[in-house]
């Protein structure tokens, strides 16, 4: 009991061990959502369909918008519906964030099934 010590090796080898662990524990990802290789073209499909999905809904909420500028909007700010409504209710939508003309969107990734039909 007199040599009641903890060297300096003992001491870095428990530090290294539990950081360890902790990191394992607490900041590994689960097996299951590794992407695999179809992956990222299903999630960029599901993210096209969520967005005309909002687009729809905000259809629905003002009728005399345009699509395609209701479109653009979506696209520069993220998908945020709020903030499109926000700038439709302000009357900023038309002035400030109109389409350009070159902005087309690619309606064949969101129906691919009407396209494969030609």
């Amino acid at each position: 009991m007199a040599n009641d010590q903890i060297n300096v090796p003992s001491l870095v080898l428990i530090l290294v061990l539990s950081g360890l662990i902790v990191r394992y524990l607490f900041f590994s990802s689960p097996a299951g959502t590794q992407p695999q290789a179809g992956a990222v073209g299903r999630d960029s499909l599901a993210a096209l369909r969520q967005r005309e999905a909002a687009v729809e809904r905000i259809q629905q909420m003002f009728p005399l918008v345009d699509r395609r500028t209701v479109l653009w909007d979506l696209q520069r700010n993220g998908g945020n519906m709020t903030a499109t409504t926000e700038r439709i209710l302000a009357g900023r939508m038309e002035t400030v964030c109109r389409a350009p003309h070159a902005y087309v969107p690619n309606m064949a990734n969101i129906v691919p099934w009407l396209y494969s039909l030609r």
